[in-house]
């Protein structure tokens, strides 16, 4: 028993008292917790994921809460304690390109049980400290995105469903035959096996079987 006066600076505490009479060992704990607030667009309400009309460029006065992937992107790349704010700052970064992204995140869709969730979420902590360049490249993954510097900025770009555009001239068509090149059967992916955490499973991980049913028929 420690009988002074501690400070944790920068660090969230959790104590626990329990009975020795009623367990033989430490017992394991888990926690759902909402931990660090960020800055968040003036027109955003971090808490029902909704946007009041356009975006002006200001952000919130108060830090919030938030899940969306985006924010906490770029809240790493601007924040000098613990993200690359010392080299990167906020002049540098194309916002209102992470702001549609941020909107692609929060837009609802089916989550199988009858419902409704946000698109992409994010809720992770850090364990280690980690090169900075592959934490971001991680993070953009986690809406699907990429980074890359032009005209000064630092912008972010997302892969979006879309149709696929090319154009076609006498450049590149030669005597108006086309030819086509495919993969492999073997090398087309019908089955994934996806890790997650699942909120009714006490957010432990479990494995979820995601298979393209019509290919496996199909090539076998």
């Amino acid at each position: 028993i420690n009988k002074g006066s501690f400070s944790y600076p920068l660090s969230s505490i959790v104590r626990t008292s329990v009975s020795s009479n009623h367990f033989n060992n430490e017992p394991q704990r888990t926690f759902d917790l909402k931990l660090l607030k960020i800055k968040v667009p003036k027109n955003y309400d971090s808490e029902i994921s909704e946007y009041d009309g356009n975006w002006d460029g200001n952000f919130d006065g108060f830090l919030r809460w938030t899940d969306n992937p985006a924010w906490i992107f770029y809240d790493m790349i601007t924040n000098q304690r613990y993200g690359a704010g010392k080299w990167i700052s906020a002049g540098d970064i194309n916002e209102y390109a992470l702001y549609r992204i941020a909107q692609y995140c929060d837009e609802l869709v089916d989550d199988g049980n009858g419902g409704t969730e946000p698109r992409f979420r994010a809720n992770f902590y850090l364990a280690k400290a980690t090169e900075m360049f592959k934490v971001l490249k991680d993070m953009a993954s986690m809406f699907t995105g990429m980074l890359y510097w032009m005209d000064g900025k630092l912008n972010v770009v997302q892969d979006l469903p879309s149709e696929p555009v090319y154009t076609f001239a006498k450049s590149n068509v030669i005597n108006g035959i086309f030819s086509y090149e495919g993969t492999s059967r073997k090398n087309r992916t019908n089955q994934v096996i996806v890790t997650w955490n699942d909120p009714t499973a006490n957010y432990e991980p479990v494995n979820l079987i995601v298979e393209d049913r019509e290919a496996i028929v199909r090539d076998g």
